[in-house]
């Protein structure tokens, strides 16, 4: 005998494999690794006067040199102010600048300073270190799998970076 797949959207589908126990433990598991990625980094950044935010607004400008701050906030999904305050920390410890777009003068593409790209990158050396020793020890295929399962959860609202 063949078991039907109903017809309907892939979530669905999804669900009449996953248990509400299996998206609890895959959530908490995610929460847990965020704060493993991040406490890698805090004594860098504490060392550097530097927050959570600053540290994601490093890591998207580094990614993306000339995203705007609007593109940063909808990225993000913090407010206005936070993203404000945030930005003049970087750029008082000379760490980010924020230029004309030469194009559309209300745009203010932001762009890391030599000091923005050291510390970045340091920051980003922490985390690849760890993610480079677990995607080892989970192999290939599940490397490609886990990418698979996080593209539709990047999608951000208000239309940030996938």
């Amino acid at each position: 005998m063949t078991m039907r797949l109903p017809d309907g959207p892939p979530s669905a589908t999804a669900h009449l494999y996953l248990r509400e126990e299996q998206i609890r433990q895959s959530y908490e598991a995610l929460m847990l690794a965020w704060r493993s990625l991040n406490s890698e980094c805090e004594t860098l950044l504490r060392e550097n006067g530097l927050g959570s935010a600053h540290h994601r607004i490093l890591f998207l400008v580094a990614a993306h040199p000339g995203i705007t701050p609007s593109a940063l906030l909808a990225s993000l999904g913090i407010t206005k102010q936070s993203l404000g305050r945030a930005l003049g920390d970087l750029r008082e410890r000379n760490f980010l600048v924020q230029e004309e777009d030469r194009h559309d003068r209300r745009k203010r593409p932001l762009k890391l300073t030599p000091e923005g790209e050291a510390i970045e990158r340091q920051l980003f050396q922490l985390i690849r270190d760890v993610m480079t020793r677990a995607y080892r020890e989970a192999g290939g295929t599940a490397v490609e799998g886990f990418k698979r399962v996080l593209s539709p959860l990047q999608i951000a609202p208000g239309g940030g970076f996938r």
